[in-house]
């Protein structure tokens, strides 16, 4: 088993995401079965009725871990468990790391190019793709 740090976590909603204040936070790699990677952090209450109605359901959240400057990984999983705390909560999530080839940067212009965006609009697009680690359907899938 290896594990690190969260440092952010940004929870998908509604196609938005909830940037979740950490408190505290641990990701585990167990090396195994179908969901290896276990999430578990503590965060402030802000939004307890919002994940509440979560809980149970597949979620896909940017997960940046030991330091702030590493570029988030895309997770998708189960939110499996809310505890409350005495001024925080304790979130927990397993699943798997959705790890983008060497060339997601590529497919992503290609996919873009082919639905017809250029110039400012494409260049917005390809940013927002790339920062949200967007899945992208390509030929090859």
């Amino acid at each position: 088993m290896k594990s690190f740090k969260v440092v952010e976590l940004k929870l998908e909603h509604e196609e938005n995401y909830i940037i979740l204040d950490i408190i505290d936070g641990i990701i585990i790699n167990k090396e195994k079965g179908e969901a290896p990677w276990l999430i578990e952090i503590s965060t402030s209450p802000d939004f307890k009725d919002i994940l509440k109605e979560m809980i149970g359901t597949e979620v896909e959240i940017l997960v940046t871990i030991t330091r702030h400057s590493n570029e988030p990984a895309r997770f998708r999983g189960t939110f499996n468990e809310m505890n409350e705390l005495d001024q925080a909560l304790s979130l927990i999530f397993n699943g798997k790391i959705i790890v983008q080839g060497p060339t997601y940067a590529e497919d992503v212009l290609t996919h873009l190019l082919s639905e017809g965006y250029e110039e400012e609009t494409l260049l917005h697009e390809f940013k927002s793709i790339m920062e949200s680690k967007k899945e992208i359907k390509t030929s090859d899938d």
